[in-house]
């Protein structure tokens, strides 16, 4: 991208790949905004970043009004974001029977809704200047949902239909629109606590968003709508 000081927002900003963006997107200069439900979630991203350079969002991406009020925070200081990465991700591996038709809505509202909030949000501004980057984090999920993921296969496929439509759509108005499918568990200390795996069988954070930075600065004549990654100890 060429625009003078980009501007990124990263909905989803956890401790694995949504911090290892933000870091790597201040690294390259850019304006970067992390939206999370909790302001707990910037705390390092704040204490670390250049000054006048990381916004704190707090919101909710399932209510559009938070989602609204928080791009709005973003454009007053800055302008209009040139990048918006969807990294928002509950997730529920429950027997169907078990699965509460309200928590199977909660996650898809997350997941896929909270989706359209942001893309809906900050598209007039990436249409106004004919360029822009929308990158939707998916999973395994989204091309296999295995058993006991009824609600996350769902929510994860929904969420990969979407991004095919919109880089259908947003394309030829300058808009690239990537899916970034997670083929695997990325590596944290709360992984490696949680379910005893080991580095090598988990995807490094800042490698991924390696490959985020990728996508997000392809030059237009070679877009890339799909990537799948995975560590190398894991079968497909």
């Amino acid at each position: 991208m060429n625009q003078e000081t980009p501007i990124a927002v990263v909905a989803g900003i956890g401790p694995g790949l949504g911090r290892a963006l933000c870091r790597q997107l201040l690294a390259r200069g850019y304006r970067v905004a992390g939206l999370a439900r909790s302001p707990a979630a910037s705390e390092d991203l704040d204490a670390s970043a250049p000054a006048g350079r990381y916004l704190a969002l707090r919101g909710d991406l399932a209510d559009p009004a938070q989602v609204d009020t928080a791009i709005a925070e973003v454009e007053s200081q800055w302008g209009h974001p040139a990048v918006y990465v969807h990294n928002a991700a509950p997730f529920l591996m429950q027997a169907f029977l078990e699965t509460e038709p309200s928590a199977f809505e909660t996650l898809w509202r997350t997941t896929c809704l909270g989706a359209v909030h942001g893309a809906q949000r900050v598209l007039p501004g990436m249409l106004q200047s004919h360029r822009g980057t929308l990158l939707f984090v998916g999973a395994t999920a989204s091309v296999k949902a295995g058993a006991s993921f009824a609600a996350f296969g769902s929510a994860k496929f929904a969420l990969r239909g979407l991004a095919q439509s919109l880089a259908r759509e947003l394309g030829p108005e300058g808009i690239h629109v990537a899916h970034l499918i997670i083929d695997g568990i990325i590596w944290s200390q709360r992984t490696a606590d949680q379910l005893g795996l080991t580095r090598a069988q988990c995807l490094d954070p800042d490698a991924v968003a390696r490959s985020c930075m990728h996508l997000i600065e392809q030059d237009r004549s070679t877009w890339t709508h799909e990537l799948d990654l995975r560590p190398h100890l894991e079968t497909f």
